[in-house]
């Protein structure tokens, strides 16, 4: 995902250095056949003025979407890599969001006059997997065991 927000980042940076060419090639495809006299109506295009502002916008949004794919790479990298939670995988351990839950609501309730201080979590080993249970757990939630 990184070479391929790179590579839209280089395409946006070339589309916009290069727009007034590349917006002179598109105006003689897109400009009607040159006129003879004949066009009584008048509707001969002006020149086409607006094509270097799309070209220009086209290599904006290019830069963009290359941007937020990088910034996408690099958030899951940070979040667990490949098998984090962008990587569609499990970032945290059932116990260690447990733990994290206990402690964020145990901080919001108290958190008018006189909070408590966060509860002590004691964890007990499974003999059969290894697995980190709760202290009051009668069974392991791995393997099924009672522990």
């Amino acid at each position: 995902m990184v070479v391929l927000g790179l590579l839209l980042i280089g395409a946006g940076l070339v589309v916009f250095r290069y727009s007034a060419d590349i917006a002179g090639r598109l105006d003689s495809y897109i400009s009607p056949p040159p006129d003879n006299g004949s066009n009584i109506t008048g509707l001969v295009s002006p020149g086409s003025w607006y094509l270097p502002f799309a070209v220009w916008g086209f290599g904006f949004t290019l830069i963009g979407l290359g941007g937020t794919m990088l910034r996408s790479a690099f958030v899951s990298a940070v979040m667990g890599g490949g098998r984090g939670a962008m990587g569609g995988g499990p970032s945290m351990s059932p116990d260690a969001l447990e733990t994290y839950m206990q402690q964020a609501l145990s901080t919001s309730r108290g958190a008018g006059l006189n909070p408590t201080p966060p509860k002590e979590v004691v964890k007990v080993k499974c003999r059969n997997c290894g697995n980190l249970e709760m202290e009051d757990a009668a069974f392991c939630r791995k393997c099924g065991k009672p522990l």
